[in-house]
């Protein structure tokens, strides 16, 4: 007959007992709180750009109040983001930007818009009806009239309309009694030329 353990040892076998149960429990419940943790699917990453927080028209400047910094998952990050309103703030929009898109480099005139040796030449067109037909983008021609009847010329050839900038902050066109002004991309020379021809005639387009 195998002697009874005392009381004492007894009771610190039992404890050891309940305590190793208890370990046993939350040692499950950590593995099922581990195993749902494993199987949660993970936060998209995220990247902070510059957005519009209303319509901003083509050829005119960007203010501060018109863009703010916002977190957008990153695979809807277009290409050339802007990340900092320094990067936008006083530059001239190409064209106009629809409320809540994600402003990019290529939204506004400058190097990425220009090709190499080339500048921005504004020249004001004599028709303010051009302003419904004309879109950035659009490669023209630029036709000088004599305003006492002469024969009309052609100033420039093939060049590209980049923006127009607007008179209002709800259309993003420049039309009026003074006819539309548009910006196109050219060389130097013909940037002079233009700028002559403005200055004495009533210019038109022509479309490529």
């Amino acid at each position: 007959m195998k002697p009874n353990p005392p009381s004492a040892l007894r009771s610190l076998i039992r404890a050891v007992s309940w305590h190793r149960r208890k370990l046993a429990v939350i040692a499950a419940v950590l593995a099922v709180l581990t195993g749902i943790n494993a199987a949660a699917p993970r936060a998209p990453d995220t990247v902070t750009v510059l957005r519009a927080v209303e319509f901003l028209p083509g050829g005119g400047p960007v203010a501060a109040t018109q863009v703010r910094l916002e977190a957008v998952v990153a695979e809807a990050v277009p290409e050339d983001a802007l990340t900092d309103p320094a990067q936008a703030v006083g530059r001239i929009l190409a064209a106009p930007v629809p409320k809540g898109q994600v402003l990019t480099g290529s939204d506004l005139v400058g190097d990425r818009t220009l090709r190499p040796g080339r500048v921005l030449a504004p020249v004001r067109l004599a028709d303010s009806g051009l302003a419904a037909v004309l879109r950035p983008g659009d490669v023209i021609d630029i036709v000088a009239a004599d305003g006492q009847g002469g024969p009309a010329g052609t100033v420039a050839r093939g060049v590209r309309l980049v923006t127009i900038p607007g008179a209002d902050g709800s259309t993003g066109r420049s039309d009026s009694a003074a006819g539309v002004l548009v910006l196109v991309e050219v060389d130097d020379e013909t940037a002079l030329g233009l700028a002559r021809a403005g200055s004495t005639s009533a210019l038109s387009v022509i479309w490529r």
